[in-house]
C-alpha cells in the first residue's frame, strides 16, 4: 500500500467520546478530514452544535461515560446504524479537582476522579470491542502527569490553582497500564490499542493568565505551549493502517516536556 494511502480513513466508522472538548475538536477533526464517519459522544446535544455547527456532516450520540448502561446504550446505537465500530478515541474524562493539593482531596473526590478519569476508560474498551468484529482501533487520552509528577516549583500564588493534582495522574497512569494491557489482550482479535499523552494544552480560559503560560512555555525544548492542531497527526496515525504494527504504545505529544 502506498504510504499516504495508508493514512487514509474512507468507509470506517470513528466515535470520540469528548469531542466537542478543547482537543476532542481536534482529534474529531483529524479522523473527519481522513475520511472517517464520526461520532461526536458526549452529554449535550446544544454543546455539539454550537462547537460544529447545526449543518455539520458530524454525527451526535448521547453518552454519559459515568454511567455503565449510558455507554452500552451509545455504543449499541452506532454500531446498529452502521454494523461496525472500527474506532473509539476516549478522550472524555470526568471528576478531577483541579487546583487541589493532596491534603485536600478527599476520599470522594480521589474515588471520584479514578471512576471519572480510568474507570470510564475501563468500561468503553470493555463495550465498544464486540461491535469492533473486523478488527479495530482504540486510542486511549492519557497525560504527560500519568508519567511525570508535575514541576512544583511553577505553583506559586499566582500558579496555584491550576496545579495539576495527584488524583488526576494516578488516573492518567492508569490509563497508560490499561493500554498496555489491553494492547496485549486484544492483538490477536487485530484491535490494537494504543495511547496518547499530551503535554501542555491548556485551555483558553487558562491562557488568559499570561505568567502561567510563560512558565509552562519555559518547561520543554520547544519553548511553547501546545494548540489542538498539534495533536490531529498523531491521532490519524494511531487511527489509520499507518501505524498497523503499533501496538500497546504510550505516545507522548508534549514538545520535548518529558525528555528533559
Amino acid at each position: 500500500m502506498n504510504v499516504i494511502e495508508s493514512f487514509k480513513l474512507n468507509g470506517r466508522v470513528a466515535i470520540v467520546t469528548g469531542g466537542c472538548g478543547h482537543l476532542g475538536h481536534a482529534m474529531v477533526d483529524a479522523l473527519f478530514e481522513a475520511g472517517a464517519k464520526v461520532y461526536v459522544a458526549g452529554t449535550s446535544k446544544v454543546k455539539f452544535y454550537q462547537v460544529y455547527g447545526v449543518d455539520t456532516p458530524l454525527s451526535f450520540v448521547p453518552i454519559n461515560i459515568m454511567e455503565t448502561e449510558s455507554i452500552k446504550t451509545a455504543f449499541k446505537s452506532v454500531g446498529k446504524e452502521e454494523g461496525q465500530i472500527d474506532i473509539l478515541v476516549n478522550d472524555a474524562a470526568k471528576g478531577f479537582s483541579g487546583g487541589k493539593r493532596a491534603e485536600s482531596i478527599s476520599d470522594e473526590m480521589w474515588n471520584g476522579t479514578l471512576e471519572g478519569v480510568a474507570g470510564s476508560v475501563f468500561k468503553c474498551i470493555r463495550e465498544v470491542v464486540p461491535y469492533m468484529k473486523n478488527g479495530g482501533v482504540i486510542i486511549n487520552i492519557a497525560s504527560m502527569y500519568g508519567v511525570v509528577s508535575p514541576n512544583m516549583s511553577m505553583y506559586d500564588d499566582v500558579c496555584s490553582p491550576f496545579l495539576n493534582p495527584v488524583d488526576y495522574g494516578a488516573g492518567k497512569a492508569a490509563v497508560v497500564q490499561m493500554t498496555k494491557y489491553f494492547g496485549a489482550y486484544y492483538a490477536a482479535k487485530g484491535i490494537r490499542v494504543n495511547c496518547i499523552s499530551p503535554g501542555t494544552f491548556p485551555s483558553t480560559k487558562v491562557q488568559q493568565n499570561e505568567e502561567f503560560v510563560r512558565r509552562l512555555s519555559q518547561k520543554n525544548p520547544a519553548y511553547r505551549i501546545g494548540v489542538p492542531e498539534d495533536i490531529k497527526g498523531t491521532i490519524l496515525f494511531l487511527a489509520s493502517d499507518a501505524s498497523r504494527y503499533v501496538i500497546g504504545q504510550n505516545i507522548m505529544v508534549d514538545g520535548g516536556w518529558t525528555i528533559w
